[in-house]
């Protein structure tokens, strides 16, 4: 039997159970002291694993854009033996070109261009496949939708300038045959069409890799809400804007900046496809940076040019996240 406490005030009352002293504390101490050494003994066996991966790092990322930094303040055209230091100018001056500004203004359209049209349509297609019940016949046509991504981009480049070819161009040669002849242009010769133009190919090639995100993503919703919203009366648009959307909230996030940074570079398509012309109609900020750089010789210019388009680029992206995490929290 517990032992008892009878408190007596005048009166006889209820006996009080006497509390027990508390249990002694963990010594957790002792614990962490020793998570703690074993740490401080596997330190050189960390270190060691991650220099390969820090000196690969280095030799192609942190010492060229060191380098670059460097030349963005010096005048050089890449031959002389000297380089003239020319302090802060070089960023004035790209700000003061028209033509940089022009194609900043063109590389934003590129952007929205690609958002739309590579990450909508991957979204739409994946929704579409995976909406095949037969399993083989999805894995069939993720494969095909994936396909451009693995092509060079010079041969996306030669594939759609021939699309676009106005006189054998299959393009041209369609809208021909469907009596539509009239709707036909040259796609990459005239200047309001040329960029929209290359920005389809550019979408065309990187969908498939988005495509395949959302797939993945779309695997990891609960079948059952959707079938809880098909037994509702949901329409496939309602099951969409209602199970899908907010099922694939991480996975977008994540194609939306992918997208994002991938759309501000877009070099590759447009140099094999039109080089910027005509008339500069779709010189993004990289073809211009390439141009300076390899054709005027201005390579503390192009170094500027350069390093302001990655520090947009990374306050893009950085605005794009903070509107992804407070959208995160209102939810």
């Amino acid at each position: 039997m517990s032992s008892t406490i009878s408190r007596r005030s005048g009166r006889s009352g209820p006996a009080v159970p006497a509390q027990s002293s508390p249990p002694s504390a963990p010594r957790w101490g002792g614990r962490a002291r020793r998570a703690n050494s074993r740490s401080l003994r596997d330190m050189p066996l960390m270190i060691a694993m991650l220099l390969p991966c820090f000196g690969l790092l280095s030799v192609f990322v942190l010492v060229p854009l060191g380098l670059g930094v460097k030349l963005s303040f010096f005048s050089w055209d890449g031959v002389a033996a000297r380089m003239t230091p020319a302090g802060v100018s070089n960023y004035v001056r790209i700000w003061l070109d028209p033509r940089f500004v022009a194609s900043l203004g063109r590389t934003a359209i590129w952007a929205v261009m690609h958002l739309v049209l590579a990450v909508g349509g991957a979204l739409l297609l994946a929704t579409l496949i995976n909406e095949i019940g037969w399993r083989r016949v999805r894995t069939v046509f993720r494969s095909l939708a994936f396909l451009p991504n693995v092509l060079a981009l010079s041969v996306v480049g030669v594939v759609w300038a021939q699309i676009y070819n106005p006189s054998i161009g299959l393009l041209n040669s369609g809208l021909q045959r469907i009596g539509l002849g009239h709707l036909g242009h040259a796609w990459l010769g005239e200047d309001h069409l040329a960029l929209f133009s290359v920005g389809v190919a550019s979408a065309w090639q990187g969908f498939g890799f988005y495509l395949v995100l959302f797939l993945a993503g779309m695997q990891t919703i609960d079948p059952t809400l959707y079938e809880a919203a098909m037994i509702d009366g949901a329409t496939g648009w309602q099951r969409f804007g209602h199970v899908t959307l907010p099922g694939l909230y991480n996975t977008m996030s994540l194609v939306l900046v992918l997208a994002f940074s991938n759309a501000l570079k877009g070099f590759g398509t447009v140099w094999s496809m039109t080089q910027g012309g005509p008339s500069n109609a779709t010189e993004l900020a990289a073809v211009y940076v390439w141009r300076s750089a390899f054709q005027s010789g201005r390579i503390g210019l192009a170094a500027a040019a350069g390093l302001t388009i990655a520090v947009l680029t990374i306050i893009g992206v950085t605005l794009l996240t903070r509107w992804r995490d407070r959208v995160a929290e209102e939810r």
